[in-house]
């Protein structure tokens, strides 16, 4: 099933070279581990420049997107089996 979210979302990333991954995130008061980063892509909105992680925890998927105008983070789609 697909549920559009759009809610703010606290992110642990992992840096290696130049390339920035997301390892951990909080929503709802519940931390999932990001166990694949399927796929990144990047827009830009102006001077803001938008990162979308397609990424999976075994059990779901979920898009998270990286704002780099002011850092923040949001939880935009999740996919599951229901």
């Amino acid at each position: 099933m697909y549920e559009k979210i759009n809610e703010s979302i606290e992110v642990l990333v992992k840096f290696n070279q130049a390339e920035v991954r997301p390892a951990f995130f909080k929503w709802r008061h519940k931390t999932y581990r990001v166990e694949k980063v399927n796929l990144v892509h990047k827009e830009r909105r102006g001077n803001d420049k938008i990162y979308y992680f397609s990424v999976s925890d075994n059990a779901n998927f979920f898009r998270l997107v990286f704002f780099t105008a002011d850092l923040s983070w949001r939880l935009e789609e999740l996919y599951y089996e229901g």
